[in-house]
């Protein structure tokens, strides 16, 4: 390969696009489906903040992390198929330790997704299509046995997938925020402004402080970075360069649609449609529209939450388990194809369970994102890096203020939550 070659760009592939839009896909779901209500019920300033820290919250440190997860050589041994998670930088039984993080950190995530989904389809089901006397504990069961049918189906069908919904996806929730403009009122803003409980400078940062957690989690596709740099190390797919491009790509769509999304919804709905959103556990989606006489945005809207969130579902899912089937053979010392299948097999089934004991009790899902996966999701994304950037030799070249502002916005995301715990 020639200088020359070497150092020009890489061309724009129909992978790299399929890669694209399974970051989108992997971004855009339960997440970004609360932030309109959690928006609509704590303030007009906090989508303020979010248009402020959209770019140092989200873009720069995935950026960051594709780079680190560039130069990990885990996973680089013909012997090793495990995702790149930090490993080269640790030894034996810090990498066991990163594995057990990154599942730890991202399983709550699919807790989300598939309480979330449940909800939508329970609400759907009774108040859309008037199916009354529904059990939640059957249609748990229904839902969550499809899911993990398409997840044993393998990464790449899982992948497809994702990919296929979406541009879909992406197109639905722009059409649906452009379709609520003629419903725009600046009073409602005016109206939730007045609504809000005036307080002095510090309580109002620290309010602002105390959401990062949520925004975080909402603009995080960090679950599917680890795939994305694996398969882009690979010889002939592009290498950091093209990695890099196809995060920026993705983040380019991920925030125009979010805050155009948020925006056309906190416009077009009242304070108390939110209110009555957050006390019903209920995403935006399953609510816009139910006052506005749209009736295409009546029925549709919650059809386009529930594919939207059994696509992020299946996303996140897919590498937390690929990841506990590894620790597990490792912690096993499985060799053989036939127990390292039954491992599988047995992790399937305990995620299962666990999972639907969970969407059965219906916890409170913006409070899980808060106190469980923004601050963990905060520390693999923000500080694991840094931390590994400032202290390792091989990643000295990352060392400067983009990586030490990821630092800072990590320990924000994580002291907020830590304040609010305790």
């Amino acid at each position: 390969m020639t200088k020359e070659t070497a150092t020009s760009r890489p061309q724009w592939t129909p992978k790299d696009t399929i890669w694209m839009m399974g970051v989108y896909g992997a971004t855009v779901g339960a997440g970004t489906l609360f932030l309109p209500v959690e928006i609509g019920t704590r303030g007009p300033l906090v989508f303020v903040l979010l248009l402020l820290l959209a770019i140092p919250l989200a873009l720069v440190p995935h950026v960051l992390i594709t780079r680190v997860f560039m130069r990990d050589q885990q996973g680089l041994d013909s012997a090793d198929h495990t995702l790149p998670l930090f490993g080269s930088f640790f030894g034996a039984k810090g990498r066991q330790a990163m594995k057990l993080f990154f599942c730890v950190a991202h399983y709550p995530v699919t807790l989300v997704y598939a309480v979330s989904l449940v909800n939508a389809l329970s609400h759907f089901m009774s108040e859309r299509l008037h199916i009354s006397g529904i059990n939640r504990g059957a249609l748990t069961l229904v839902v969550l046995f499809i899911l993990h049918l398409v997840l044993s189906k393998g990464r790449d069908k899982v992948v497809s997938t994702m990919s296929a919904l979406a541009l879909p996806f992406a197109i639905a929730i722009i059409v649906i925020a452009a379709t609520q403009i003629p419903a725009w009122d600046f009073s409602n803003i005016t109206h939730a402004w007045q609504q809000t409980p005036s307080s002095s400078m510090g309580n109002t940062l620290k309010d602002l402080w105390l959401t990062l957690p949520l925004i975080a989690f909402s603009l995080c596709s960090a679950p599917l970075i680890p795939a994305l740099a694996s398969w882009y190390r690979e010889p002939g797919n592009g290498g950091e360069k093209q990695s890099i491009r196809v995060i920026r790509r993705a983040y380019a769509l991920i925030l125009f649609s979010i805050i155009f999304f948020v925006l056309s919804c906190i416009l077009s709905t009242p304070r108390e449609t939110f209110e009555m959103a957050k006390a019903q556990n209920l995403n935006v989606l399953s609510v816009i529209g139910g006052n506005g006489g749209m009736s295409a945005i009546l029925y549709l809207a919650p059809f386009i939450a529930i594919l939207g969130m059994t696509k992020s579902f299946l996303g996140i899912s897919m590498p937390v388990a690929e990841t506990f089937n590894a620790l597990a053979s490792d912690l096993f010392h499985l060799k053989r194809n036939s127990q390292i299948k039954r491992i599988k097999l047995v992790i399937s089934v305990l995620m299962f369970i666990v999972t639907s004991i969970v969407v059965y009790l219906n916890p409170d899902v913006i409070n899980m994102i808060e106190t469980v996966c923004g601050p963990l999701i905060a520390i693999f994304l923000f500080i694991i890096p840094t931390w590994l950037i400032f202290t390792r030799p091989a990643l000295q070249p990352l060392r400067g203020a983009l990586s030490v502002m990821v630092k800072i916005s990590g320990i924000l995301t994580v002291s907020a939550l830590l304040y609010s715990m305790f």
